[in-house]
């Protein structure tokens, strides 16, 4: 029998598998892993019986960075290409962020193209990226941050951005994304709460859940659209210095505080891929760490997809963490603890030298698993089925208006109003002039993870541009306000007495200060970036002059509104909180955010986002979320404080909690009920509440539920979030909100083990984690 091998130049360039699958044939028969009517397993299965070794190694890496940019032009170096491509050749990436989609899809396509028709076995690359806002690259729809997202607290919003995204990846070939990120934001000073959903495991694991499932989701010929990628396991934090406090680590604390959010997602979505972290834990790197990647995340948690490294990460194990005495001594380690693919942003990993053992049969083993489990995903995915992408659909895709339209409504969810005093809504007919004031006010503070030049006005309007649009441009008195953004000596106040001369004049200050502004590109602005990943913060007060800015702004005695622009949360002492008429959080930016702040400030738009991370009153008053153990607010003796959190004392309770935010009309949530139904094991806990809108402006308000065992195996937070619905209301609407939480779903786990509490349980419902803002319910599952 010989094989028909008639791949040819028609097929170049825009190689469409369909096409090739008809020409490869054996004896009039489909070769096995070319026909689309086996499982993808199965296809796996024969085509890696027919590879080298030399292609098998070569599946466990890639080339991220295809296309680079130079002097404004999009460049492809294809000497570097081509010699990475040798030995790394599973995957490729499009490259710079700034390169516009319609111009690196040609690339693409070429090289892809080329792969299918050069290789002996005419294997595809799988196309990867990272996705947080959207595309990596330029052209597509901006959406705002992960943090942002999350911040509407609207999971079926939340759907329909992540299946634009999803779409206009797929526009460009992308099959395979970099997200999401479940690790929880419960340090303020971590430099990448940006890109994650929030402190809380409940709420991130639901949002991650609803990503997957998008994501995943199959098409009409039952491939998954776009593959995903849960991360990073697993990721720590730190602890508080308290005297009684509890102390972080052991597998009780992986599985129930930084692991929480991985249950949901990897029991309900099933990720195709997950990518361990940077982290040591308890001295050994994660890329090492066989216990926390196969014992626990596969045997315990169930994960059945690919595990890859994350970027550098095997490379680091000797050039770091010293436990590799070498490129080689790392790739074995790291293989043989669980590592299956290899992400290096050169290209120049360290899974090639694998290469050289060949006679190691334990290596062998180890790879063909690992190769079996990417082409899975390449299967999957339709990597060898469908056609290559073309710019006509790209046109067609990239920037819908309903993409630009669900943009444009889960950024207006996404704002959080913090305070009120009453000056909020402006009245266009009352508002003259305004002062808009600080180094965040006419920029896009998108993130890192976003293909945006910040001043760039093809990516939306910056809210100094939004007012202009407003009120007209003779109406808007601007000042960048500082001479730096950076921490520095620069004690020249010039620019901040012009700023203060401006509020004066227009008689109203609006107020945006910040941290973050850039990519990953040092050509851009990276030299000011002071946000996001690679940047920690031990100091959360706002960054360089921007203290002594808003405060002088204050002095004044001007009505101020200060918004916050960043991925982090800041300090806001009562000197600055306590003077200030109105205080936002408006989080990394999409296009629409200045359009949405403008719209919420003249009350054509009616906030609505919560707080997904509790903001500190102080630095160093940490860790500061809400689900802290009981024992974690104790301390104190006899006549001294009644507990030490911390002195200058300040309470584990802070007013701007987990979950709260403001709106422009109020709400009441009552008429509480709460039962069981069904006995023990399988039984369900049912509450109900009547929520109400009590003011005069249609809003929407987030109904949100905490519970907590009365009495615990191990020690159990305060409070957990367990549940939240958000209502949409017209003046004086009623609308009942159900819950039904399955016993299961009650339990935490005890040593690796699935533990649920009988008897006494307390529940909470409410619109924040503050208890002011809260229902109690008790209730017996006996």
């Amino acid at each position: 029998m010989k094989a028909k091998v008639l791949l040819a130049a028609q097929l170049a360039y825009t190689a469409c598998w369909e096409g090739a699958m008809a020409l490869y044939t054996r004896d009039d028969t489909l070769v096995p892993y070319l026909d689309p009517k086996l499982s993808a397993r199965d296809r796996a299965s024969d085509l890696m019986g027919r590879m080298t070794w030399e292609e098998k190694v070569g599946q466990l890496g890639g080339i991220r960075r295809v296309a680079s940019r130079s002097n404004g032009k999009l460049t492809f170096n294809r000497t570097s290409f081509e010699h990475i491509r040798e030995t790394q050749n599973g995957q490729i990436g499009p490259g710079f962020q700034f390169n516009w989609a319609e111009e690196v899809l040609p690339v693409l396509n070429e090289v892809r193209a080329e792969q299918i028709n050069s290789s002996r076995l005419h294997v595809p690359y799988i196309t990867i990226s990272d996705s947080i806002n959207g595309i990596w690259v330029s052209g597509g729809s901006l959406f705002p941050g992960t943090n942002a997202m999350a911040s509407s607290w609207n999971l079926e919003l939340y759907g329909k951005a992540i299946e634009a995204i999803r779409d206009e990846n797929l526009a460009l070939g992308i099959q395979w994304v970099l997200a999401p990120e479940v690790d929880l934001a419960r340090d303020p000073r971590n430099g990448r709460n940006g890109e994650m959903y929030g402190e809380d495991g409940y709420l991130t694991g639901e949002f991650a859940t609803r990503y997957i499932q998008v994501m995943q989701q199959k098409d009409e010929n039952g491939w998954v659209r776009v593959a995903t990628t849960i991360k990073h396991w697993v990721y720590g934090q730190g602890s508080g210095g308290v005297n009684r406090a509890s102390m972080l680590g052991g597998l009780n604390h992986i599985l129930n505080d930084l692991g929480a959010s991985y249950v949901k997602p990897i029991r309900d979505a099933q990720p195709l891929s997950l990518m361990s972290s940077y982290s040591t834990v308890d001295g050994v790197p994660l890329s090492i760490n066989k216990y926390l990647l196969q014992d626990i995340l596969r045997g315990t948690l169930g994960f059945k997809g690919l595990i890859m490294s994350d970027a550098n990460a095997i490379e680091y194990l000797y050039t770091e963490s010293k436990v590799a005495s070498s490129a080689a001594d790392a790739a074995q380690k790291a293989l043989k603890a669980g590592l299956q693919h290899e992400l290096h942003p050169s290209g120049n990993g360290v899974f090639t030298t694998l290469i050289k053992a060949k006679e190691d049969p334990q290596i062998v083993s180890i790879v063909n698993s690992s190769v079996l489990a990417l082409l899975e995903i390449k299967f999957l995915t339709g990597t060898f089925d469908r056609p290559l992408p073309t710019q006509e659909n790209l046109a067609k895709t990239l920037r819908k208006e309903e993409h630009l339209e669900i943009n444009r409504q889960i950024i207006r969810e996404s704002v959080v109003m913090l305070k009120n005093d009453g000056l909020l809504p402006l009245k266009i007919d009352d508002v003259k002039q305004v002062a808009v004031i600080g180094p965040y006010a006419d920029i896009i503070n998108a993130g890192m993870y976003a293909a945006c030049n910040a001043t760039d006005p093809v990516y939306g309007s910056t809210l100094r541009r939004s007012l202009e649009n407003k009120l007209g441009a003779e109406n808007v008195l601007y000042s960048m306000g500082t001479n730096s953004i950076l921490p520095s000596n620069n004690t020249d106040d010039k620019i901040i007495k012009e700023a203060v001369a401006l509020a004066k004049k227009a008689g109203i200050a609006i107020v945006m200060l910040g941290s973050g502004l850039g990519t990953f590109d040092p050509a851009t602005v990276n030299n000011q970036r002071t946000d996001q990943e690679g940047f920690a913060h031990a100091d959360l007060n706002f960054p360089g002059q921007q203290m002594d800015l808003v405060e002088a702004i204050l002095e004044t005695g001007v009505p101020t509104v200060l918004i916050m622009s960043s991925g982090q949360t800041f300090l806001l002492p009562d000197s600055i909180f306590g003077r200030t008429n109105a205080v936002f959080h408006s989080w990394l930016s999409g296009e629409y955010t200045g359009d949405a702040i403008t719209e919420i400030l003249f009350g054509e738009t009616n906030p609505s986002g919560k707080l997904t991370v509790t903001i500190p009153e102080a630095n160093g008053a940490f860790p500061v979320s809400y689900d802290f153990l009981p024992s974690d607010d104790a301390g104190g003796f006899g006549t001294a404080l009644l507990y030490d959190w911390h002195w200058p004392q300040v309470t584990r309770s802070p007013p701007l909690r987990f979950g709260f935010g403001l709106s422009y009309t109020s709400f009441s949530i009552g008429n509480s009920t709460i039962n069981v139904d069904g006995a023990r094991d399988n039984s369900t806990v049912k509450l109900s509440a009547s929520v109400t809108n009590k003011g005069g402006m249609t809003g929407k308000e987030v109904v949100q539920l905490y519970f907590r065992p009365v009495v615990s195996l191990i020690e159990f937070p305060v409070m957990k979030l367990i549940g939240f619905q958000k209502v949409s209301l017209d003046p004086g609407q009623s609308e009942k909100v159900e819950f039904s939480i399955p016993y299961h779903d009650l339990g935490y786990f005890v040593n690796g083990e699935w533990h649920v509490d009988g008897g006494n349980y307390t529940f909470w419902i409410g619109s924040s984690s503050r208890k002011e803002d809260l229902t109690q319910l008790n209730v017996t599952i006996s």
